[in-house]
């Protein structure tokens, strides 16, 4: 799972970068063709940008979501399920190690 989110995390960085350069371009363009002035548009560029970081940011926790709710469904361990059965091991193992050897 975490070679999953890994990746989708990768990608959605990936496609930030290239939305942030497709921004700049438009930008420049309606710059350059007198729509806005520079001011402008780098304010409307960085609240593009923030609106993209947002949007990314949920569509990655709603995927995440999907993903673990899908594992659940598959009968799969969680990280959270692992763990609470690691911690109950060593609970065990530290009860047998205080019992007296038997004969």
């Amino acid at each position: 799972m975490n070679e999953m989110l890994k990746r989708g995390f990768l990608l959605g960085i990936g496609a930030a970068a290239y939305s942030k350069e497709k921004i700049q371009t438009y930008v420049d363009n309606l710059v350059s063709r007198g729509k806005i002035t520079p001011r402008e548009a780098e304010e409307w560029k960085e609240e593009l940008i923030q609106k993209g970081l947002e949007t990314e940011e949920e569509w990655s926790q709603q995927t995440k979501e999907r993903i673990e709710r899908t594992l659940k469904e598959l009968g799969f361990a969680t990280e959270k399920d692992i763990h609470r059965i690691e911690e109950r091991l060593a609970e065990i193992e530290r009860k047998l190690e205080e019992q007296p050897p038997s004969n």
